[in-house]
């Protein structure tokens, strides 16, 4: 999948790196040296026991909110488009919304797994421990990042789901939930004028709905085959974010439904597997941090794919997510590489295998 995805960000974005740098491999040179530092993360993490991760979770926990403090600093912090979610480094930006992302999921699986027995007659208490992740929410809630932050409540909510917590209990944290979320969506002015392009964009065709329309005119333009591998027009200034949010759009032109669909099938693929190991991990290990672990991680990377998918569908608005392994994006490719690695060594056993050694 990464490979395929340096394929099409070298499509995708050639044309709009030679007018905006002069270079036409600009893009894909960077990209293909995060895919590089990613794949070493990925390494090293697979070769990590991961239960290291149950020890660290305070620490990374606090690390991805400093992090995330320094966006708003001046001087630090990168600001593009009325959002404050990189670091700049020197020629490099690093979006640590990313990491906060599994941080959550390393102290939800840690605390699932020291507190299950408590979490069914002593919630009320166990729940507090619960509330330590919540300044991250904020932070990302400011920068403004509602698409991050949707994405680790729902995958929370599964986490609590595998962990066998009483439905009712679920239900009451769903409903307040969703009316929190739709109170923050009609809250603020763009995020309603981002849910009235998607209920109808074509009430401004030329202003916030043309990326979506332009995004429905590429699919179209794509039919069952596609047009060719690096034929797609709507890359040529049509399409905003060609390379980034909406590079499922010039997949679906250029390689058409048959394309989009496997590309789809791999995800279910990578879906299945992670819960899988999940699976095996309780099974065969009887670990429960290695199975929340394992479901958190495929569920993030999971959903946040799906959710992508759907916005350039037009079955959900405009969330700003990238597309986990194929869009453009070094601080996304890298914290999503090292997040397989630590699913790979769950899966591998090599936490179990140092628990009977010991």
């Amino acid at each position: 999948m990464v490979v395929f995805g340096l394929i099409m960000v070298y499509s995708s974005s050639f044309i709009f790196a030679q007018e905006k740098t002069g270079n036409g491999f600009a893009f894909i040179q960077k990209q293909l040296i995060f895919a590089v530092l990613g794949f070493t993360a990925l390494g090293v993490a697979a070769r990590t026991d991961y239960h290291l991760w149950s020890k660290r979770a305070y620490p990374v926990l606090t690390f991805a909110a400093l992090l995330l403090i320094l966006v708003f600093i001046p001087g630090i912090g990168h600001k593009v488009g009325g959002a404050h979610r990189w670091i700049r480094l020197g020629n490099w930006r690093f979006q640590p919304g990313e990491l906060a992302k599994f941080a959550v999921i390393f102290f939800v699986a840690r605390q699932l797994d020291l507190n299950l027995g408590l979490l069914k007659s002593q919630w009320r208490k166990v729940l507090i421990h619960f509330l330590l992740p919540l300044p991250l929410f904020f932070l990302l809630f400011f920068q403004p990042d509602f698409g991050t932050t949707v994405i680790i409540s729902i995958v929370i909510f599964f986490m609590f789901f595998a962990a066998g917590v009483r439905f009712r209990y679920l239900l009451g944290a769903l409903i307040p939930g969703l009316m929190a979320g739709l109170w923050l969506a009609l809250g603020s002015e763009y995020r309603r004028a981002r849910l009235m392009t998607y209920l109808d964009p074509w009430r401004d065709p030329g202003g916030k709905g043309f990326q979506i329309l332009q995004s429905f005119v590429g699919l179209h333009n794509g039919g069952l085959f596609g047009v060719g591998l690096g034929n797609g027009r709507e890359k040529l200034f049509y399409l905003p974010e060609a390379h980034n949010d909406f590079i499922f759009s010039v997949i679906g032109e250029e390689l058409g439904f048959i394309g989009v669909f496997v590309l789809v099938l791999a995800y279910f693929y990578f879906m299945y597997r992670g819960l899988k190991i999940a699976w095996i991990a309780q099974r065969k290990h009887q670990d429960r941090f290695g199975m929340f672990l394992a479901t958190g991680i495929t569920l993030a990377l999971s959903f946040q794919g799906f959710v992508n998918i759907a916005v350039v569908l037009g079955l959900l608005p405009t969330k700003g997510l990238a597309l986990p392994f194929i869009s453009y994006g070094g601080s996304a490719l890298v914290v999503d590489l090292f997040a397989v690695g630590v699913l790979l060594n769950v899966g591998r056993g090599y936490g179990g295998q140092h628990q009977s050694r010991a």
